[in-house]
């Protein structure tokens, strides 16, 4: 049986009628001890029908921006400020529903409750309706998820594979992926300084760079250094991105690439079961208008996989506030390759989501692979 609740809900519902933000108080096993006004008027949820109730009894439905359910996972922003004992650092765009069954875009902030000795005893979370504004955010992320690869390519003897989070409704972290030519595959990953609208808006211009560009798109050396050329053009002070670019030959087993100052890629050896990057040269794109870039050459085994990634999967930090960095990461791959055969991407997020000592991830996160396979 819990203990009772040490702190005064009739006083704190006072106070907390008179915000224009939709508040509600639980205890630690999320069972609501107050909602407030402004909570009943953006849910339609009276306080008589939710208090007493837990929230992870499926009352909102809370889903996240990919409609992954929240509130009955691990990855419920309450939940983990409760069991981190950490408020979120930024609000959390989540989608609730409301008593007549309508979807609400709303923008959450959560944080643990203590009582005077400091020991957790509950928690609250302060949500705002944030449909005005997501309208054109979502449109806009319509427009940016199209200009990103409907399909990927099939081929016989390899798989690609591709996972996109973004932190915001739209990001700044890109990927591209389509035939050149004969046996010819160029695959591109980028992530472009900052993320949300302004970062998503020069995604859409390598978009477009990278396609007028196709001719020399067989080449990475030649084809980034263009790039780089081009792009030095139109930035504006302090923006850049970091661009990873890959041609794979299906005929003879190689990768050629070129790396504009982004994170290495990852090659697991299928062979020994060793991880190990691949070379990393170049700056990143944006900041010298005359770099040429060079390109190198990698073999990929039966059952070897390059998996290539954003910051924002490496820079995250576990409970200890240790990051995961690129060794981490490498860990990771081997152990999820291992273990579980198929659906590599998605495991490797899940379990750095899990682990992370936020209560949300601070970046957008991107993830490609190209298998060769057994």
């Amino acid at each position: 049986m819990s203990e009772p609740f040490p702190l005064d809900v009739n006083a704190l519902l006072s106070v907390l009628n008179h915000l224009n933000l939709g508040v509600y108080v639980t205890d630690c096993d999320r069972r609501i001890l107050l909602w407030n006004r402004k909570a009943e008027e953006i849910t339609g949820y009276l306080a008589a029908d939710v208090v007493g109730k837990a929230c992870h009894e499926q009352i909102l439905v809370h889903v996240d921006k990919d409609h992954h359910a929240l509130c009955s996972t691990h990855f419920c922003p309450l939940y983990r400020s409760i069991t981190l004992g950490k408020e979120s650092q930024e609000p959390v765009l989540v989608y609730a529903k409301g008593r007549e069954g309508q979807r609400i875009a709303v923008s959450v902030s959560t944080a643990p409750l203590r009582d005077a000795s400091g020991k957790i005893v509950g928690g609250i979370e302060v949500f705002r309706d944030a449909t005005p504004e997501i309208r054109d955010m979502e449109f806009a992320q319509r427009i940016q998820r199209h200009l990103l690869p409907q399909t990927l390519p099939e081929i016989p003897n390899f798989q690609f594979d591709v996972r996109f989070y973004p932190h915001d409704l739209v990001g700044g972290d890109f990927y591209d992926c389509r035939h050149l030519g004969p046996n010819q595959y160029g695959f591109m990953v980028a992530d472009v300084r900052g993320h949300g609208v302004s970062a998503a808006l020069y995604t859409m211009w390598l978009k477009s760079l990278g396609e007028s560009l196709t001719a020399q798109a067989s080449s990475p050396g030649r084809f980034m250094t263009a790039m780089g050329r081009e792009m030095k053009k139109f930035v504006v002070e302090e923006s850049f991105a970091t661009v990873f670019y890959g041609v794979l030959n299906a005929e003879r087993f190689e990768v050629t690439y070129t790396n504009a100052g982004h994170p290495p890629p990852l090659h697991f050896h299928a062979a020994g079961g060793e991880v190990t990057p691949l070379d990393s040269h170049g700056v990143p794109l944006g900041i010298l208008a005359d770099v040429e870039y060079k390109a190198a050459t990698t073999r990929l085994d039966p059952g070897d996989l390059l998996l290539c990634y954003t910051d924002g999967i490496t820079e995250s930090a576990d409970t200890q506030g240790q990051r995961m960095g690129a060794k981490g990461l490498a860990d990771l791959l081997k152990e999820q390759i291992l273990r579980a055969k198929t659906n590599i991407l998605e495991h490797i997020f899940r379990h750095v989501k899990q682990q992370c000592g936020n209560v949300s991830l601070s970046d957008d996160v991107l993830l490609l692979s190209v298998a060769r396979k057994a």
